[in-house]
C-alpha cells in the first residue's frame, strides 16, 4: 500500500468512543481496506489538540465541529470542512428537566459547567450566549469540571449537588447522563438551525494532492454510517470487539454500560441521517449552510471577516462520498449480531 493511500485521523477523544462510532467502524468492517487504505486513528484527547495537530502536520484530518474551522480561517489557517459528519448541532447549553432555567436568556447570572478546558470551545459557548443578549465576562460564571471530554458522572453530579446550574455539553452526553439518574433538556438556541455541525476537515493543500484517498475515506466512512444507522446495536457490539478501550471495565455492569453506549449513540445517530437535508448525500455541505454559520459568528463578534462562503469549505468530492450501492451495507448490518 502506497503512503498515498495512507491517511492518519486525529480523534478529538481519549478513548475510542461509539458515539463517533462510524470512524472506528470504517476500520473494522474492513471499508477502509476495501478502498485500499492504510486508515490509522490516533488518539488525542480534545478538537483543540485535533485541529493544531492537523496544521502541524501531525495528522492528516480530524472531525470537530465546522465553527471551529471557521474561526481558524478567520485567522488565516486554511483549514477546510470537506465531509459534512454530523448534519444537525451536536452541542448545547442543557439543563436539568424540574430546573426553571428555559432560555439561554435566563442562565444571566448562573453558572455553567465546561465538561473541560478548551479555548475554542469557550468561545464557541460565548459566540451562543451573545446571540442571546448574555455577556459571557460579566452577566455568569463558567466552571471547569475536571475530567474527560466524555465524563458524564462527573458532570451529573454537577447538576445534582447544585454546583452548576447547567453545562455546555455535546449531545451524546445527554444519553450518557440519563443513564447516571440526570435527566436533561436543551435550552433552544440561534444556534439550532445551523447546519452542519460536526465536520471532517483537512488543510487546502492536503485535499488537492490527494483527492482520490480522502474521497475513499469519504465513501467508507458513509458505509459505516449507513451500517451504524442500520443496525446501532451491532455498532456498540462491534466496538467493544475490536477496540477493547471502549468496552466497559472488567467487573463492571456490563449491561448498564451497554444501555449507556446504545443511548448516547442513537441520539448521534439522528444527526447523522441525510434526509431531510439542503442536499440528501453523504457528506454533503452547501454554501447556504456556510453563509448562516458565517452570519451567526460575524453578529456575535466570534469572527471578523466577511468571506465568500465557497472559500469556507469544499463540496468537490461528494459525488466520490456517494459511489456505492448501499443495500449491500444494509443487508450485512441486518445480519450482524
Amino acid at each position: 500500500m502506497t503512503s498515498s493511500r495512507r491517511l492518519t485521523v486525529l480523534a478529538p477523544v481519549p478513548t475510542p468512543t461509539t458515539n463517533f462510532a462510524p470512524v472506528w467502524l470504517a476500520s473494522c468492517l474492513g471499508y477502509a481496506a476495501d478502498e485500499a487504505l492504510d486508515l490509522r486513528i490516533e488518539l488525542v484527547g480534545t478538537p483543540k489538540a485535533a485541529a493544531d495537530g492537523v496544521v502541524s502536520g501531525r495528522g492528516d484530518l480530524t472531525f470537530i465541529n465546522v465553527v471551529f474551522t471557521l474561526l481558524a480561517r478567520d485567522h488565516g489557517i486554511p483549514f477546510c470542512p470537506f465531509y459534512a459528519f454530523v448534519r444537525t448541532q451536536n452541542r448545547a447549553f442543557s439543563v436539568p428537566v424540574s430546573s426553571p432555567i428555559h432560555s439561554v436568556a435566563d442562565l444571566n447570572g448562573k453558572t455553567i459547567g465546561l465538561h473541560y478546558d478548551d479555548p475554542e470551545l469557550f468561545e464557541f459557548a460565548c459566540a451562543v450566549l451573545r446571540g442571546a443578549g448574555i455577556d459571557p465576562t460579566r452577566d455568569l460564571r463558567f466552571k471547569t469540571l475536571p475530567g474527560t471530554p466524555l465524563d458524564a458522572p462527573r458532570m451529573a453530579s454537577a447538576l445534582r449537588d447544585g454546583e452548576v446550574d447547567a453545562v455546555w455539553q455535546l449531545d451524546v452526553l445527554t444519553g450518557f447522563m440519563a443513564e447516571e439518574g440526570m435527566e436533561t433538556r436543551r435550552l433552544a438556541a440561534a444556534i439550532d438551525r445551523l447546519t452542519p455541525s460536526s465536520c471532517f476537515n483537512a488543510l487546502d493543500s492536503s485535499l488537492a494532492e490527494r483527492p482520490e484517498a480522502f474521497g475513499a475515506l469519504g465513501r467508507a466512512i458513509a458505509k459505516a454510517t449507513l451500517f451504524a444507522l442500520t443496525n446501532p446495536e451491532a455498532a456498540v457490539r462491534l466496538m467493544w470487539r475490536h477496540f477493547p478501550p471502549a468496552a466497559p471495565p472488567p467487573g463492571s455492569d456490563s449491561e448498564q454500560a451497554f444501555r449507556r453506549e446504545l443511548a448516547a449513540l442513537k441520539v448521534r445517530l439522528v444527526g447523522h441521517r441525510i434526509e431531510n437535508t439542503p442536499i440528501p448525500k453523504w457528506g454533503a455541505i452547501s454554501a447556504p449552510e456556510i453563509s448562516a454559520w458565517q452570519e451567526f459568528l460575524l453578529g456575535t463578534g466570534a469572527i471578523h471577516t466577511r468571506r465568500a462562503p465557497e472559500i469556507y469549505f469544499s463540496d468537490t468530492l461528494v459525488a466520490a462520498f456517494n459511489d456505492f450501492n448501499p443495500e449491500p451495507v444494509i443487508e450485512a448490518a441486518h445480519k450482524a449480531a
